[in-house]
């Protein structure tokens, strides 16, 4: 794989030894190239305007500006880059207020070294990585009550199937191998239903009907 097709990751993590270990695991990876590793908000966002990442890790209990905070103002200006989140924090606050800041992947640290590596490229591929209890959690906010419940009265039946799916991680080869649809099926499913939400991403999508 040549330099510039690799995934540009920076890691974002106040503990050092944490910090060297995720490095350590994703920099062999020949598909991944790491561009930084940072202690603080501060200092990532000073450097992310020289050439913002692919995707970064992040922590979200961090010195002065928090993690959630810090994906906050990325998505504002790189919306492009992709961020997952690596914490020790599986509270429902944590996990939706991350995902509400734009958040598209969601790790717990007991997750192992390959894992993360493995979660990283998904991510970059348009997957949303979670851990499987915090994968769980967000499932069940489809059965408990909710304010949008017009809005997703709007979506078909197998709309609501993807979108379920879409909210699981899953990548479109993956909902159209689940679902056994083609993908391109798939692909107009994600469409029609982000037009009726009026939204354009599957964060947004999952932020408007389950608001926390």
């Amino acid at each position: 794989m040549k330099t510039y097709d690799r995934i540009r990751v920076a890691v974002v993590e106040d503990d050092e030894v944490l910090r060297e270990a995720m490095v350590e695991a994703l920099e062999p990876d020949p598909a991944l190239k790491v561009v930084g590793a940072f202690a603080d908000a501060e200092a990532f966002n000073a450097a992310v305007h020289e050439r913002p990442p692919t995707v970064v890790v992040m922590d979200l209990n961090l010195p002065g500006m928090s993690g959630i905070e810090c994906t906050r103002r990325l998505k504002l200006h790189w919306p492009q880059v992709q961020v997952l989140v690596c914490t020790v924090q599986d509270d429902d606050d944590s996990l939706f207020n991350a995902l509400c800041a734009g958040a598209t992947g969601y790790l717990l640290k007991d997750a192992r070294p390959a894992q993360v590596v493995e979660a990283v490229k998904t991510i970059a591929s348009g997957g949303s990585p979670m851990s499987a209890g915090i994968a769980r959690r967000v499932l069940a906010s489809f059965n408990a009550p909710r304010k949008a419940a017009k809005e997703i009265d709007l979506l078909s039946q197998r709309e609501r199937q993807v979108l379920e799916e879409l909210a699981r991680g899953l990548r479109y080869k993956e909902i159209a191998d689940t679902l056994n649809l083609s993908i391109d099926t798939v692909r107009t499913h994600v469409r029609n239903l982000y037009d009726k939400l009026q939204v354009g991403s599957r964060t947004d999508a999952l932020n408007k009907l389950y608001p926390r």
